[in-house]
């Protein structure tokens, strides 16, 4: 999946902060950087086929078009991010990777991210374009003092991982994991294994949560489409079956889902019990988008 940038609501100067209890998601990948730092609690985090554990106290860095998640491991977990536009740190960035995204000395993550919260809610002459500078004076801190290795140039496999998932956002009812595979000009078991490897979930998992996100969609915003008509519409060949993975995905029936009902991006991983989703509801605490 790939993230929209309205989701951060990035402004014109291309940075967005906030604070999140409890991050859970889905694999999905963007072309916007990714810098937090865990307040309380730890996070397991995926990116780019590896995990790592990250700790209270660390900090984390998630470069432009990596394919990531993160989840949680207590609901207390807390984390305190900000996102911003890769054209930022590009000219004096690009050709170069962090040797790994924990970053291993000390910056004051939280002093960036008051500045950045300040300039977005004083709003004096010129603010987007000061908090760009302010998060590009902390990378080019971090990007001279860490290790550094060259970037590793983007293989065309990765590029056709990412050209899949923005497919299968818009063609989610027709594809399966052999339709999936032939898109990648690969047979299935190798797919498989690549896209679990790369993503940390099989590719049928993450197929069914895009599926169910969408039926939430439609029957928030389509009151005169059936149930049987949303169930083909995303997919799902049964009402039965539909049902079933609806509720294990959301908590609750498709005819009972209550108003307001906001899909989360919940990661689940493979053989865990799906019983109760809401368990990994994310929060979001504070956001520069919302003023005190």
């Amino acid at each position: 999946m790939k993230i929209n940038r309205q989701r951060w609501n990035l402004n014109e100067g291309g940075v967005w902060a906030g604070r999140f209890k409890n991050s859970q998601n889905i694999p999905h990948w963007h072309n916007d950087c990714e810098l937090f730092a865990v307040d309380r609690g730890a996070l397991d985090v995926l990116c780019n086929g590896t995990v790592y554990r990250v700790n209270a106290g660390q900090s984390f860095f998630i470069d432009s078009g990596l394919v990531h998640y993160t989840h949680a491991l207590t609901p207390d977990t807390e984390i305190t991010m900000i996102v911003f536009d890769y054209g930022i740190i590009n000219p004096f960035a690009a050709g170069l990777s962090l040797e790994t995204p924990i970053i291993a000395g000390v910056y004051d993550v939280h002093a960036l991210y008051d500045e950045v919260m300040g300039e977005m809610r004083e709003k004096k002459a010129l603010y987007t374009f000061r908090a760009a500078i302010d998060v590009a004076k902390f990378m080019t801190d971090v990007l001279r003092t860490e290790r550094t290795v060259p970037a590793a140039n983007r293989d065309a496999r990765d590029e056709r991982l990412r050209a899949l998932m923005s497919d299968i956002d818009e063609k989610y009812a027709d594809y399966d994991l052999t339709a999936a595979a032939k898109f990648m000009n690969m047979n299935a078991s190798y797919f498989s294994r690549l896209f679990h490897a790369v993503t940390g979930i099989s590719f049928n998992r993450y197929l069914t949560y895009i599926r169910c996100a969408n039926a939430v969609n439609m029957i928030k915003s389509d009151r005169q489409m059936t149930m049987t008509e949303i169930a083909i519409a995303c997919g799902f060949m049964t009402i039965r079956n539909f049902n079933r993975i609806f509720k294990a995905y959301t908590g609750y029936t498709p005819t009972k889902l209550p108003d307001g009902y906001v899909m989360q991006e919940n990661f689940i991983p493979d053989g865990a019990n799906e019983n109760n989703p809401t368990l990994n509801e994310c929060i979001l605490l504070e956001s520069s988008d919302v003023q005190r």
